[in-house]
């Protein structure tokens, strides 16, 4: 019984053991829940980074959409600017006629010749009015045609390093989002085969604790059962003794009989007794005893009583 107390103490330390290194692999696994969590704040992050960039690429497409209209109404304006040109160049083809139709009737006299000139002179006034007003039309369109060039060259080159960093950054993310998911999985997988083994000892030390426990009890029914077998044959004993000390007259006649048949039972037991004593406690369930002889012993001992 001491063995197997030790035994079961023994198995109990160990299972306490097993149970504080299941603690420890629920510890780690909570750790890595928790590093998977950050992972996730980091993703949304990433992803709130990702919809900020494509917010400031919706916007450059719609500043460039804009950029569109706008040379689409200086073309407009360009349009309208070239009619006007057109009809200017009219206006100074109706007045060249005029000036020829002046030269001809200049033979009319003098005093039509000064009202002629006055006439040529606000007409040349006329004349250069538009003249400079399409030089001025035409600088403008020039410079505009430069500030939409300019205009379109600068954001074609502002998408395309826009287009650049988010592809770089979107790479670097997926290979950051692989090592990590590369990383977790083979922590879990470790994390499980730790688990598992640690469960396949713990059920091992399980079993070895049931074993030691049927064993206790079949050492503890052998003792039992020991313990009957010392009490009949102790029974046996002081029937043995009741008979000696009886004062009838027929049991003199037995006595010698009786003593001679009880004392070499009883020096037949006490030597069995003894060495059941004497042999250790695993080998004494293999001790026979006949607790019949001494039942009939003390069946004839009272019969001569």
């Amino acid at each position: 019984l001491m063995r197997s107390d030790s035994q079961c103490w023994l198995l109990m330390e160990e299972v306490q053991s097993k149970e504080e290194e299941l603690q420890k692999a629920a510890l780690q696994i909570e750790k890595l829940e928790s590093v998977t969590l950050d992972m996730q704040c980091e993703i949304e992050s990433l992803k709130l980074d990702l919809t900020t960039l494509e917010q400031r690429l919706f916007d450059a497409e719609s500043f460039s959409q804009h950029t569109a209209e706008y040379k689409v109404r200086i073309e407009k304006q360009l349009g309208e600017h070239e009619l006007q040109l057109q009809e200017a160049w009219k206006t100074i083809d109706h007045l060249e006629g005029v000036e020829q139709l002046d030269k001809t009737v200049e033979h009319d006299g003098h005093a039509n010749y000064e009202r002629g000139h006055e006439i040529l002179e606000k007409m040349g006034k006329q004349n250069e009015e538009p003249e400079l007003i399409i030089e001025q039309l035409k600088v403008e369109l020039r410079e505009q045609k430069l500030k939409a060039k300019e205009d379109a060259e600068d954001l074609t080159q502002e998408m395309a390093e826009l287009r650049y960093q988010i592809t770089g950054m979107l790479e670097e993310e997926y290979k950051r989002r692989s090592c990590i998911e590369q990383a977790a999985i083979q922590q879990i997988q470790q994390l499980e085969a730790q688990v598992s083994k640690e469960q396949r000892k713990l059920s091992g030390a399980l079993r070895q604790l049931q074993e030691s426990h049927e064993l206790a009890d079949t050492q503890a029914t052998e003792i039992k059962k020991l313990k009957d077998a010392l009490g009949r044959l102790n029974s046996a004993m002081n029937l043995g003794r009741v008979c000696k000390s009886c004062s009838c007259g027929f049991c003199p006649m037995l006595v010698e009989l009786s003593n001679c048949s009880i004392e070499g039972s009883l020096d037949l037991r006490s030597s069995d007794a003894s060495n059941i004593d004497e042999t250790p406690p695993e080998n004494q369930a293999l001790v026979e005893w006949h607790p019949d002889e001494a039942s009939d012993g003390a069946a004839v001992n009272n019969v001569g009583c």
